[in-house]
């Protein structure tokens, strides 16, 4: 009897990590698609309101659910405080500590730091170019995401089964 309820935790905790597991892909795409929101706002803010980036920051922040509005509302505070160092320092450092946490990879933070080191230097056009340069690499990332998430999320639950059904098997 004892054994039973041992291999049924086992098992379900095994199968608990393969969902887990798929879950993280579904949440690197989710979070993907809101840092897409994001951009397409403060393009908009850039190109039709001609909003100062603090300001720009700010707006978008009240809009955007966590952890991407706290960066951007830390970012906006800290470029109101001369002295803070550039802007593409602000915006690397507010990637860093605000956006750790989150499902996105090394590469996706690091193009999101590449904007952040063009954005604060260059005029409108080229802004706006930039902004839509990042978001054709992100629509790439997303389908790729999506992709990843389709065929690995079902492996990871599989593997998560069969590895509690080896343990139990192994166990017993």
């Amino acid at each position: 009897m004892i054994k039973g309820i041992g291999a049924l935790l086992i098992l379900a905790s095994a199968a608990g990590i393969g969902v887990s597991f798929g879950n993280d892909l579904k949440g690197r795409c989710m979070e993907l698609r809101m840092l897409k929101q994001m951009i397409y706002m403060l393009r908009g803010e850039i190109k039709y309101t001609k909003t100062p980036l603090p300001e720009a920051f700010a707006s978008i922040a009240v809009r955007m659910r966590e952890p991407f509005g706290s960066f951007l509302e830390e970012l906006a505070e800290q470029m109101g405080n001369p002295g803070k160092g550039s802007f593409g320092e602000l915006w690397q450092e507010r990637i860093k500590t605000r956006l750790s946490g989150t499902h996105l990879k090394r590469e996706d933070k690091e193009q999101l730091g590449g904007l952040g080191e063009v954005l604060g230097y260059l005029d409108l056009e080229m802004q706006l170019s930039s902004i839509d340069l990042y978001l054709e690499q992100l629509e790439l990332g997303i389908r790729e995401a999506q992709e990843a998430a389709r065929t690995k999320q079902k492996l990871y639950q599989s593997l998560g089964v069969a590895g509690g059904i080896f343990l139990v098997i192994l166990l017993v």
